[in-house]
């Protein structure tokens, strides 16, 4: 596929799902998702064309894969027309599930569960939308819905300028599109307490896994898929873990959020017996949080909890106390992280991205207004560190890789998207937050069901989303993160509302 036409279908494909996104019209929508879907997947096989020479060659077994998988995808959608209530469960299920595979010669951890059900999600809703099903839930707040399709088209339209074209086509392909559709569908839904409650359960249960295997992986001193952290366990004192997923930042990073979301029911709950539930739980995560050793998900858990304190019991005092506790914990990550006097070095102790950062920082300058184009950091990076391709050069911090990528133009983007982020799920919490000057049973028991969970979610979401946007300054994947999509719908459906 050349790059015109590359850039032509990434545009496309990301106008056609923002117009998904700022639709208000229930067929409008699902046209648009369907569309968007369908660009994409014809994208992303052009850009793999070479690689399925032996499918092409053998149509027949081509066929039976096509016919196949449209007809598990029409089975699927049909059960969720039947039960409505299970997409926004499914969808939450997939999120971590990442299968490695080869794509355009480079190996890549995608998420082919998560793309099944969003696939078999937007038939659903075409069905439903044509048909005239059940009331869907309010349409997500405008403000954010216009941030999130500015930052999606306009990604699309700096790959055209990109050193990388093929990178930006696999990112927008593989992950704005679809997490976009995503957030359609997610936004939609009728989020009930029953229905928050049960994607609550689905996550922790799925994290006390993820921490049970990883403290399973400590004990027998193995570890899964990654055959360059096991060679950097042998280098090390400490021996990381990085459960059923690929890399042990993003095991850490899901494990933290699991562990805001559970700590800001504990925070409300008035049970003893079910305060000791939860407190367990919250030990279990953590000790396999621990495990991880990602420096970046210590210091995001610690925001998380930090907005938490401040929504439950005071703002003033969160604020006296979170910069002692800040200190605090980078110091003991500073002396964990140095295990000899050559490691006491901020590049070492940052494991390389103090390097990454510094390089990010130079080429925004180089580019300053516009950048070097979507997707383009790690050539970009090579090329001017004069670095062999084979080394790996991704950029851990989101906002210079932003503006590394796509300039002051995409960074204006990125600042007003995180603003109507807040804003959306900050919006009317003086009703319900203690700490912002709300009865201290404003919420009452969460466990009664009602208003007060609903409100509990959103304070839930909003700390769970501070914590995954302090995550991404230390190691990026910001709209490339199925989560930050999952958590910016619910939030915004639940602010709709409530």
């Amino acid at each position: 596929m050349t790059e015109t036409l590359q850039v032509a279908g990434s545009i496309a494909a990301s106008a056609s799902v923002a117009a998904a996104i700022l639709a208000t019209d229930r067929r409008l929508r699902a046209a648009a998702l369907l569309g968007a879907l369908a660009i994409a997947v014809a994208l992303l096989i052009g850009e793999g064309w070479d690689e399925l020479e032996s499918i092409r060659e053998r149509p027949l077994a081509a066929a039976a894969i096509v016919i196949g998988g449209a007809a598990g995808l029409a089975g699927l959608a049909a059960v969720l027309v039947r039960h409505r209530w299970l997409l926004p469960l499914l969808l939450v299920a997939a999120l971590p599930f990442r299968l490695p595979i080869e794509v355009s010669g480079t190996d890549a951890n995608l998420l082919l569960p998560l793309y099944v059900v969003i696939g078999a999600g937007a038939l659903a809703y075409g069905f439903e939308a044509v048909r005239g099903g059940p009331a869907e839930g309010p349409a997500p707040p405008r403000l954010l819905a216009i941030a999130l399709a500015a930052v999606t088209v306009l990604y699309a339209v700096q790959s055209a300028y990109s050193e990388d074209i093929g990178f930006a086509t696999r990112n927008v392909g593989f992950f704005l599109v679809p997490f976009a559709a995503m957030f359609a569908l997610l936004a939609t839904a009728r989020w009930t307490p029953r229905l928050l409650a049960g994607a609550l359960g689905v996550l922790v249960g799925e994290s006390v896994l993820f921490a049970l295997v990883g403290i399973g992986q400590e004990i027998a001193g193995e570890i899964f898929w990654n055959p360059v952290l096991e060679r950097s366990n042998e280098f090390h004192f400490y021996f990381r873990v990085n459960s059923l997923f690929w890399d042990p930042n993003i095991y850490g990073r899901y494990l933290a959020l699991a562990a805001v979301l559970v700590v800001s029911v504990l925070a409300w709950t008035r049970d003893p017996k079910r305060i000791g539930q939860l407190a367990a739980l919250v030990a279990l995560i953590f000790a396999g949080l621990t495990l991880s050793f990602s420096q970046t998900s210590f210091i995001a858990l610690l925001a998380g909890l930090a907005v938490l304190c401040a929504l439950r019991w005071s703002l003033r005092w969160t604020a006296i106390a979170l910069p002692v506790a800040a200190v605090a914990v980078i110091a003991a990550i500073v002396v964990i992280g140095g295990t000899s006097e050559a490691e006491d070095e901020a590049d070492e102790v940052s494991s390389g991205r103090s390097t990454l950062i510094e390089g990010g920082i130079e080429l925004a300058r180089a580019e300053p207004l516009i950048g070097h184009g979507s997707a383009s950091f790690p050539e970009a990076f090579r090329e001017q560190e004069g670095i062999s391709k084979n080394r790996p050069a991704i950029s851990h911090n989101e906002p210079i890789a932003v503006a590394a990528e796509q300039g002051a133009v995409g960074l204006i983007a990125y600042v007003a998207l995180l603003a109507a982020a807040a804003f959306t799920l900050l919006r009317g919490l003086r009703r319900f937050a203690p700490g912002l000057g709300a009865p201290a049973d404003a919420i009452g028991d969460p466990t009664a069901g009602g208003s007060g969970a609903l409100a509990l979610g959103r304070i839930a979401v909003l700390a769970a989303f501070a914590a995954l946007v302090v995550h991404t300054i230390g190691y990026a994947g910001y709209l490339t993160d199925p989560l930050t999509w999952a958590l910016l719908a619910i939030g915004g459906s639940l602010a709709a509302r409530t």
